[in-house]
């Protein structure tokens, strides 16, 4: 059986991961092509503690007993723990069996976030064991954006999500991205300001070519007159 593809979304917060994985999902299941949808953090008992930590419900002890905040270096071990178990449990299990995989979130997330407060070169390493995506997508959208569209859905404010973070969380995406281009990743910054159907119609174009091109060709492939193993 040939090995199913993985597709991740990165981008701010309030730029349309979720709806993006969810419609690109949709997308599959049309094709007829078998597809798994996740997200990170995930539902897992690593990543319930990593979503506590966000909304600033989880704490530890301090030697006078008092209680603080998870520190920067624990939630990032908190988030690599959390994609190690992530990947061994869910993600490469269904790439073995053919299924194609969406990730709304992955390791680009925690190397532009975490890196506010932490050297960057140490996030990587601890993240070094990870597979690689065969594509993933940047929805780029201005932060200001952003913040309109989670003050719709959002009840509370995370960690990360104040206006100033977010500005240096989009530099660190973008500073990030063009270094792992130069490493020959396959990334596509997409224009995620425009209308849900417009970002999804680029969505689909760009993993179309990419489904039908080279070894890349998926097996059966609606529309493509392709069978190809491998």
């Amino acid at each position: 059986m040939d090995k199913g593809k993985f597709i991740v979304f990165e981008g701010l917060d309030g730029s349309g991961t979720t709806t993006q994985s969810r419609l690109l999902k949709e997308w599959f299941e049309n094709e007829n092509q078998p597809v798994y949808l996740t997200h990170e953090p995930t539902e897992g008992p690593i990543g319930i503690l990593i979503r506590l930590a966000l909304a600033g419900r989880l704490c530890s002890a301090t030697n006078n007993q008092t209680y603080q905040q998870v520190n920067e270096s624990t939630l990032a071990l908190f988030f690599a723990a959390d994609r190690m178990d992530h990947l061994q449990n869910t993600i490469i299990p269904n790439l073995e069996k053919g299924i194609n995989v969406i990730c709304d979130r992955y390791y680009l997330s925690s190397f532009a976030y975490q890196s506010l407060e932490l050297e960057f070169e140490w996030i990587k390493q601890i993240n070094s064991k990870c597979r690689q995506p065969d594509l993933t997508f940047m929805l780029d959208v201005p932060v200001i954006e952003c913040k309109k569209r989670m003050a719709k859905e959002r009840w509370h404010i995370d960690l990360y999500e104040d206006e100033e973070k977010l500005e240096k969380v989009r530099v660190n995406y973008l500073r990030i991205i063009e270094e792992y281009l130069r490493r020959k990743e396959n990334i596509e910054i997409l224009n995620g300001n425009l209308s849900q159907k417009d970002v999804h119609n680029e969505v689909e174009k760009k993993v179309r070519k990419f489904l039908t091109s080279g070894k890349n060709i998926v097996k059966g492939f609606k529309g493509s007159g392709f069978r190809v193993q491998g």
